[in-house]
């Protein structure tokens, strides 16, 4: 079983944004996670056990945002990826599907935070209290809260999911 889980952010008004912040962001978010996964997909092939296979997205893949547009494109990809490689992978009884958190109470959160403060000439601290207050759960997640749905995707119970990305956002996006 691979969990597929490294990632970075950057932010940049769209007319700002680097080349060289867009490698990197491109370089962990959607290279790193397409290899890593080709490489455990491999593994698993020639095991001949099939396996599973959790990417981890972002709600902000389902959306663009203002200052977020390269973040937003990089997780956008890995919803791709994770629909295509859970088809042609299928036959070799891997699952491949994600999961797309929405925010998240983590140390990124704080560096994201600071972003938000620089660029929108926020007090440190009031993005984040303000994206939690959003959440309609009225909180932002933890990451406990993705416990489930991972040990959910990785069990014989989701034998019959393929290719999906499940929503653990407290109710921020529905499809």
């Amino acid at each position: 079983m691979l969990v597929n889980n490294a990632g970075v952010f950057d932010l940049a008004p769209i007319l700002e944004i680097t080349p060289q912040s867009f490698d990197r962001v491109f370089a962990v978010n959607v290279k790193g996670l397409l290899f890593t996964l080709q490489a455990v997909a491999r593994q698993m092939i020639a095991q001949g056990r099939g396996g599973k296979i959790i990417n981890m997205a972002s709600q902000a893949g389902r959306r663009g945002e203002p200052l977020v547009a390269v973040y937003c494109a990089s997780k956008a990809a890995v919803i791709s990826i994770t629909q295509s490689a859970g088809l042609a992978l299928i036959r070799d009884r891997i699952n491949v599907n994600g999961i797309s958190p929405g925010v998240v109470d983590t140390p990124m959160w704080d560096q994201v935070d600071a972003l938000f403060a620089r660029h929108e000439g926020r007090p440190l601290g009031e993005k984040k209290r303000l994206v939690g207050q959003g959440v309609p759960l009225g909180r932002m997640g933890l990451p406990e809260d993705h416990v489930g749905a991972a040990v959910f995707l990785a069990s014989a119970d989701a034998d019959y999911v393929v290719a999906q990305t499940l929503n653990v956002d407290g109710g921020q996006w529905m499809s």
